[in-house]
């Protein structure tokens, strides 16, 4: 039987973001899979699976938003937690993008890059041998060699010390880990503290709410404590002594970056920052997100089940937290013919509390399907050319 965590509501807080007003609650999504990245080994393991309350709260200053429920001693991470997106062409290919567009920007030869929430590195990796960089990579999900690697970077299977043992660095990134953070605010201050009188500069990136609002919000789990558009991720970077260089969307918007540092001069700041249009339209979303969220649970159990109406064999396309927050939602009773996903860890592995099995995309050739869902429209080409390339007839729709 699937466990359910207890719900941590009814305490004021007041915005992480702005620092402003008391947090209002504004959509409450009921109980969620809490570990989105484990893929257990047995189905049972994966049905026992524990839940958590997902309480979603906004700032009308800023539109920070927060789960207001989460319980920072439900998640323990470590390497059985596999989140990685490098196994997709069109990841890697903006991965590497990203990498070419930091060492052209900013003055890494030579320099200590402190990646916190490295993943399995290759990131970080790729981002010291095209700049030339030392880097140290700090994640408690990390699975791969420890120590010093060719690249010229060094892993730590650990939380990143930051305190008097923290080593100096003049560029700190940290991709998709900020947003798990119970105390983001915290987090940026205490890097502002370690970066001292030293020119600093850094690298943050996190999906963007800008997007997982205005939509369904598959991307709204249990392991991301907040949820941050341009101008809320611009406050807080600035409330915690940061100068914003630049912000923008990345990966078909599905995605948000700000590039900060400290110690330089004037002109390196951005003038132009996201304003209070952009954080109007942020809450424009979030007055809508409770409905279009319920609205999208329902349409797409239609989805499935004119499909099988029509003897058809649906697929979802992606295993990663994206794709188990929809099962949980939309395909609760395992009624989908398969979910397969490229990443050859997760193959013959069970998702949480729906216990779905995950494999790969060659079992698709054989299975007859009509329907393919993916959660993710910046996948949506590579699929389309990997069901071609396996000569899969099908329908591609994206939640």
């Amino acid at each position: 039987m699937t466990a359910t965590l207890g719900r941590r509501v009814g305490v004021l807080r007041f915005c992480d973001a702005c620092g402003g007003q008391p947090l209002r609650p504004f959509a409450e999504l009921g109980e969620i899979p809490v570990f989105c990245g484990v893929h257990w080994a047995s189905r049972d393991e994966a049905l026992a699976s524990p839940l958590g309350t997902m309480s979603l709260a906004y700032c009308p200053d800023c539109g920070y938003v927060r789960n207001i429920a989460f319980d920072p001693n439900a998640l323990v991470y470590d390497a059985t937690m596999d989140t990685n997106l490098h196994h997709s062409p069109a990841f890697q290919s903006f991965s590497t993008k990203l990498v070419h567009h930091l060492a052209a920007r900013y003055p890494l030869r030579g320099a200590t890059v402190l990646d916190i929430g490295c993943g399995q590195g290759e990131f970080l990796r790729e981002l010291c041998h095209v700049a030339g960089a030392r880097g140290i990579g700090y994640d408690q999900m990390y699975a791969g060699p420890t120590g010093p690697d060719p690249s010229g970077a060094e892993f730590h299977c650990a939380a990143a010390p930051l305190d008097d043992d923290a080593p100096p660095f003049d560029f700190v990134t940290s991709r998709h880990w900020f947003e798990h953070l119970a105390d983001p605010y915290g987090f940026l201050v205490r890097l502002r503290e370690l970066a001292g009188d030293r020119p600093v500069r850094g690298y943050l990136e996190v999906p963007d709410a800008a997007y997982d609002l205005a939509t369904a919000g598959w991307e709204v789990i249990y392991p991301h404590v907040s949820y941050f558009d341009g101008y809320s991720l611009c406050r807080i970077a600035q409330r915690a002594g940061w100068q914003v260089v630049a912000t923008g969307p990345l990966f078909s918007g599905m995605f948000r970056y700000v590039e900060i540092s400290c110690n330089l001069p004037d002109q390196d700041i951005l003038t132009t920052l996201p304003g209070l249009s952009d954080r109007d339209r942020q809450l424009d979303s979030i007055a809508g997100f409770a409905g279009r969220h319920a609205a999208e649970r329902e349409r797409w159990r239609s989805v499935i089940d004119r499909a099988l109406a029509a003897d058809d064999r649906p697929v979802l396309w992606g295993a990663g937290s994206r794709g188990v927050q929809f099962l949980h939602l939309a395909d609760p009773d395992n009624r989908l013919a398969a979910v397969v996903d490229v990443n050859p860890r997760k193959w013959d592995r069970y998702l949480p509390v729906t216990g779905h099995r995950v494999t790969s995309p060659e079992s698709l050739a054989t299975l007859g399907t009509r329907t393919v869902i993916s959660t993710n429209p910046a996948y949506r080409n590579e699929i389309g050319a990997a069901l071609r390339a396996l000569g899969v007839e099908a329908e591609l729709l994206v939640a």
